[in-house]
């Protein structure tokens, strides 16, 4: 009977709920400063950042919806600095290509706590990082490449990581938002920007975003790579994008595109129990042999043909970003070419985009997976340069708290305003859960020190 209660409690708490409510959340484990700074030296030597604070992260899972517009429960990660005193920056990471379901950060405890999630929480971030859609607790196929849902699932995992910070009165976030990403993240990035800038501007206030080596030109840069009779060091990229398009897409039967000898295999090696590394061992190097010759000649020669133009509707590309766009990319990339981003940055400054800008790599410091550290330390620089971190009692998040700060925080109590979870934090100086005058002179208190 108290598993019919519990299962019946869950489900109608699912129906009531909306996209980015917070479904279930699990503690995964804390870091001190003292050994955070260990580990982090031990990695990068004299690149590591000083620790600055002690880390706790937990995993959630939230509501959002799948590429059919059903309702879908998804997971991710929250990592925050202890310290309860400051208000941090939102900065959500999207990760590169995964299959394992398991190998979602959010799937596993304290040895999930990466160097990443280290150097970005210690240093004064809430760190938030989505699974995506058939990764972590999600079990349907994984939309890859696809940018409608990819955006979805990003901002409804912000507004998850939100709802659970104001439920845990711990952490406190500013306005500021930093999105980074590096290969399939660097795509989800650039989608997550596009869907934000036009649809939730008024939801949320991008600081700065950092799409890194994705595959933002699909139909032509992709395609012209994954077409040539040249071996690749990925090939089941090939496969993960033709079982992602079929099922969104209803392009029909896995045999339809491959030749049996893979398509029997498929449907186990994609179940998401295995990594990529173990699925290329059963495939051939040059990925368009994976392909029957009559489906390669009509995709080459049918402008018109449904897989090729699902992937035209998927670049992301023409649209000009209104915020500030970082974009790096390691010229030297075998596995996502460079292309991707000349092909996106001379579409956005013809468009006219005023902000982005694009460094590319040199060829020294590697391919795809070497340069990933570089251009995440370049953007872990740059955003330093913006980061912000309010002290409580900074009303108007000038990074300073005086007299404009007392204005604002009496006309809140005079006016009886509804408050932003951080407006209402700033000014209860005592921490007694009410705005009122004793806030007023705590504040003033402040200022004469």
């Amino acid at each position: 009977m108290k598993n019919i209660l519990i299962i019946l409690t869950l489900s109608i708490t699912f129906l009531m709920s909306e996209r980015g409510d917070i479904l279930t959340f699990e503690y995964k484990g804390s870091r001190e400063v003292s050994e955070i700074q260990s580990q982090l030296d031990y990695q990068f030597g004299a690149l590591a950042p000083t620790a600055l604070y002690d880390i706790e992260m937990y995993s959630i899972t939230y509501e959002t919806i799948d590429q059919f517009g059903e309702t879908v429960i998804a997971s991710g990660v929250v990592a925050y600095p202890l310290d309860t005193s400051s208000a941090f920056p939102l900065l959500t990471f999207q990760h590169g290509t995964e299959i394992r379901r398991e190998g979602a950060t959010s799937m596993d405890g304290y040895n999930q706590i990466n160097d990443l999630i280290l150097w970005l929480s210690t240093s004064g971030y809430v760190f938030i990082e989505p699974d995506y859609l058939g990764l972590g607790v999600s079990e349907m196929f994984h939309p890859y490449h696809i940018k409608d849902v990819t955006a979805t699932t990003v901002i409804d995992m912000l507004r998850a990581s939100r709802n659970f910070c104001d439920q845990a009165s711990q952490i406190q976030y500013n306005d500021q938002l930093v999105l980074a990403g590096y290969s399939e993240g660097g795509y989800a990035t650039m989608a997550a920007v596009k869907e934000i800038e036009e649809n939730y501007s008024d939801e949320f206030n991008i600081t700065v975003s950092f799409p890194m080596a994705g595959a933002y030109d699909l139909s032509g840069t992709m395609v012209d790579l994954m077409l040539s009779e040249q071996p690749y060091p990925d090939p089941f990229y090939l496969p993960y994008f033709v079982l992602a398009y079929i099922e969104t897409y209803s392009l029909g039967e896995v045999s339809d595109f491959f030749i049996s000898e893979y398509a029997d295999i498929f449907p186990d090696l994609f179940s998401g129990e295995y990594s990529g590394g173990y699925i290329d061992g059963f495939l051939p190097d040059i990925p368009i042999h994976m392909m029957l010759p009559s489906v390669v000649e009509e995709f080459t020669n049918d402008d018109n043909y449904p897989f090729k133009v699902h992937l035209s509707e998927n670049d992301l590309y023409d649209w000009t970003p209104q915020n500030t766009m970082y974009i790096f990319h390691g010229i030297a990339d075998e596995s996502v070419p460079h292309e991707n981003s000349v092909v996106a940055y001379d579409s956005f400054i013809a468009n006219g985009a005023q902000d982005v800008y694009f460094e590319s790599l040199p060829e020294s410091f590697g391919g795809h997976q070497e340069a990933a550290v570089y251009c995440l330390l370049i953007a872990f620089n740059l955003s330093e340069e913006l980061k912000i971190i309010n002290p409580q009692g900074d009303v108007n998040q000038d990074n300073i708290i005086d007299i404009l700060d007392l204005v604002l925080m009496v006309s809140f109590i005079m006016e009886n305003l509804e408050l932003t979870s951080f407006e209402f934090w700033a000014s209860d100086i005592n921490d007694d859960q009410v705005n009122n005058v004793l806030d007023i002179i705590s504040t003033v208190n402040l200022i004469l020190e």
